[in-house]
């Protein structure tokens, strides 16, 4: 598998290998079972779907039904803050986490079935919808894939990209490993960011970000 900074690096890079390629700049990561685990979760989907009446909606709550419903995955409100819950494959293997993460493994098996999810950044909140509804067609993977409703037309009801959605990610480690006094690992992190594109005010606060981390090791 590519490293991250090539992954960061390509405009066409897939969400599912640059979170994966996150994960393993901490720990070792199984790359190839957690893909062919998506694949097969995609083929079931695909069923779904194929099954299912036609229509953006109809594939939205066929993708809620499976992961949400007969898969079970859902937040881990128990131990939100835990990095774990940031690593796709852990978050795949435990069917719990955080809720960007979640809607990492909705949009990662829809796109295996040919349903057009997107992952949407709300403020203090990340969720998935699918555009081809007007209004988008919004669900919950926290809350197991519930259907949820937003104000639209709204700026933050948007498709976010890959790389947008794992420099999200990327903020909730620093944040998680210095509440645990990981400093180390809070650095780590911080260096993935800057690997990422990003206008430069948002660069330049990261880079002040990274050397206060830094110099709390000196």
């Amino acid at each position: 598998m590519p490293s991250f900074a090539e992954l960061a690096a390509r405009p066409d890079a897939q969400l599912d290998a640059l979170a994966l390629a996150m994960a393993a700049e901490f720990r070792p990561v199984d790359a190839a079972a957690v893909l062919a685990e998506l694949d097969a979760l995609g083929g079931e989907l695909g069923e779904l779907v194929a099954a299912a009446e036609p229509g953006p909606v109809a594939e939205a709550r066929a993708c809620a039904e499976l992961l949400g419903g007969r898969h079970g995955f859902a937040g881990d409100r128990e131990h939100y803050d835990d990095p774990d819950n940031s690593m796709l494959d852990r978050v795949l293997a435990r069917r719990r986490g955080l809720p960007i993460l979640l809607s990492v493994v909705y949009v990662e098996v829809a796109r295996r079935a040919g349903v057009a999810l997107a992952g949407i950044g709300l403020a203090g909140h990340y969720v998935v919808g699918h555009f081809g509804a007007t209004p988008p067609y919004v669900l919950d993977p926290f809350a197991g894939g519930e259907p949820l409703d937003v104000r639209h037309p709204d700026p933050l009801v948007r498709p976010w990209s890959p790389h947008e959605t794992v420099m999200r990610m990327l903020n909730n480690l620093v944040g998680s490993y210095q509440r645990r006094g990981d400093i180390g690992k809070a650095i780590r992190a911080g260096e993935l960011r800057m690997q990422l594109p990003a206008e430069e005010s948002v660069s330049e606060a990261m880079r002040a970000d990274l050397r206060a981390m830094q110099a709390r090791l000196n």
